[in-house]
C-alpha cells in the first residue's frame, strides 16, 4: 500500500472511530432517558465516512464538492429536526445537541484530508481530529453534571465570574510592564498577575468546595495552589477565614498545607540546578516538611470536628467566590511587602548573602533558591548555601504568618504561627548545625 493510500485508510479509520464513540454515547443516552435522539452507534460512523469522502472528492473537483456535501447533510438534519418538532407531543427532546454533534462528526471526517496552513502535516490533522472527537465525547457524557451545575449557579456566581473574566482577560493585558516607583518596586503587570492569581485560587476553591465539600475542597485548593504560590494561598484564605469564621479552621489548614508544599518545591529547584547541593539542603527543608505534615494532620482533624459540631446543621460554604475589591486589597498588601523587600535590597546592596536571602524570601523563595544553587557551583560553600536557602524559607514562613495575623485576625494568625514558626525554627537550627 502506498503512503497516500495509507493516509486515506488511517484518516477514514480515525474519523469513523470518533463517530462510533460519539454514536455509542448518544445511543446510551437515548436508552437511559427513554427519549429518541438523532442517530446512534451506526449512524455517526457513517456521517464521519461521508465527511471524509467529501473531502477526498474535493481534492479532485475543488472545494465546492465539500461544501455541497456539507450543505446536503445540514439540510437532511434540518428536515429531521422539523419532523421532530411535529412529534413534540410524544415527548421528543427538541434539543439540538445530537444534531450539532453530527455536524462536528462530519467535520472530523473531512479534517484529515484538508489543506490547512496551520496544520501542514497529515499527522497533525489526524491528532486534531482525535482531540476534537474526545472533547465532544466528554461534553456529551458530562451532560447531567453540566446541567446540575448550571441549575446551581446563582446570580452572585455569574456576576463574580464576569468580574474575574474582565480582570484577567481585558484589564490585565492593558497594564504597563515597566517597573516604577522607588527602587523600581512596583510593576503594574506583575502586581496584576498576583491579583489574578489570587482571584483564580479563590475560584478554584469555590468549585472544589461545591463538588467535594468544604473540608476536602479547601484542602485540594491549598495543595495545588501551593505549587504555584503559597503566598497567594495565604492572602486568599486569611481574608476568607476572617469573613467566614465557620471556615477559619479549614482556612488555617489550607495556609499550612500550601506553605508545607513550598519546601519540596524548593528541593526540586535545587535538584534541577545543583544536584550536588540536594543532599545537604534536604536536611533542613525535610525537617520543615515533617513539622508541616504533622501540623496539617492535626488541623485536618480539627477542621473535621469544627464542621461536625456546627450547631446550625448546615455545612459552611464559600459565598461570593470572587470579590474585586477584596482582590485589589490583597494585591495592594502584596505590593507593600514588595516595597519593603526592594528598599532593603537598595540599602544593603550585595553586602550580605544572608540578609539578601532573608529579604528575598519575604515575597519569593524561587529566585533566591535558584541563585544560591548556581553560586554553589563557584566559591560558595555548601554550609553557606544551605543556610541562605533556609533563611529564605524561614523568612517566607514568617511573612506568611504576619499576613495571616494582619488579614485573618489574631485567632487565625496564631493558629498558623503554631505550625509555621516551629517549622521555620527547626529548619534554621538544622542549617546552622550543618554550617
Amino acid at each position: 500500500m502506498t503512503p497516500e493510500l495509507q493516509h486515506v485508510a488511517l484518516g477514514l479509520a480515525v474519523a469513523m472511530a470518533v463517530g462510533g464513540l460519539i454514536g455509542l454515547e448518544r445511543e446510551r443516552w437515548s436508552r437511559t432517558t427513554k427519549k429518541r435522539t438523532f442517530g446512534g452507534a451506526r449512524t455517526y460512523p457513517l456521517i464521519a465516512l461521508a465527511g471524509g469522502l467529501s473531502a477526498l472528492v474535493s481534492q479532485a473537483l475543488g472545494g465546492w464538492a465539500l461544501l455541497a456535501g456539507f450543505g446536503a447533510f445540514a439540510a437532511l438534519l434540518l428536515l429531521g429536526f422539523r419532523g421532530e418538532q411535529q412529534r413534540q407531543d410524544e415527548g421528543t427532546d427538541l434539543g439540538l445537541t445530537s444534531e450539532l454533534a453530527a455536524l462536528l462528526v462530519f467535520a472530523c471526517g473531512a479534517l484529515p484530508f484538508l489543506e490547512i496552513t496551520a496544520l501542514p502535516s497529515f499527522e497533525q490533522r489526524l491528532l486534531l481530529t482525535a482531540g476534537v472527537g474526545a472533547v465532544v465525547f466528554v461534553l456529551l457524557a458530562l451532560r447531567e453534571r453540566a446541567h446540575a451545575l448550571a441549575e446551581a449557579l446563582s446570580e452572585e456566581d455569574v456576576r463574580a465570574t464576569m468580574q474575574f473574566v474582565l480582570l484577567a482577560v481585558v484589564l490585565l493585558p492593558l497594564l504597563p510592564r515597566e517597573s516604577m516607583g522607588p527602587f523600581g518596586f512596583f510593576n503594574p503587570f506583575g502586581s496584576g498577575v498576583v491579583v489574578v492569581l489570587i482571584a483564580g485560587i479563590s475560584f478554584l476553591g469555590y468549585v472544589a468546595v461545591r463538588f467535594m465539600g468544604p473540608r476536602r475542597g479547601i484542602g485540594l485548593t491549598a495543595l495545588f495552589g501551593g505549587l504555584v504560590s503559597s503566598t497567594a494561598v495565604t492572602l486568599t484564605f486569611s481574608g476568607r477565614g476572617k469573613e467566614q469564621p465557620k471556615l477559619a479552621s479549614a482556612c488555617v489548614m489550607a495556609i499550612v498545607i500550601a506553605s508545607t508544599i513550598m519546601f519540596p518545591r524548593m528541593l526540586v529547584e535545587v535538584g534541577v540546578i545543583r544536584p550536588a547541593l540536594l543532599g545537604a539542603a534536604a536536611v533542613p527543608l525535610g525537617l520543615m516538611v515533617a513539622v508541616g505534615i504533622v501540623g496539617c494532620g492535626l488541623l485536618w482533624l480539627r477542621a473535621g470536628r469544627a464542621f461536625a459540631a456546627d450547631p446550625s446543621g448546615e455545612a459552611p460554604r464559600f459565598n461570593n467566590p470572587f470579590s474585586l475589591p477584596q482582590a485589589l486589597k490583597l494585591g495592594a498588601f502584596y505590593v507593600l511587602v514588595r516595597f519593603i523587600a526592594a528598599a532593603g535590597y537598595d540599602w544593603l546592596g550585595e553586602a550580605g548573602l544572608y540578609a539578601s536571602a532573608a529579604l528575598s524570601g519575604l515575597t519569593d523563595v524561587d529566585a533566591i533558591t535558584i541563585s544560591v544553587s548556581r553560586m554553589h557551583a563557584g566559591s560558595l560553600s555548601t554550609g553557606e548555601a544551605v543556610l541562605a536557602i533556609s533563611l529564605a524559607a524561614g523568612s517566607n514562613t514568617l511573612a506568611k504568618t504576619v499576613m495571616a495575623l494582619a488579614l485573618g485576625g489574631r485567632k487565625l494568625g496564631l493558629a498558623v504561627a503554631a505550625v509555621l514558626v516551629p517549622a521555620g525554627v527547626v529548619g534554621l537550627v538544622a542549617a546552622l548545625l550543618l554550617k
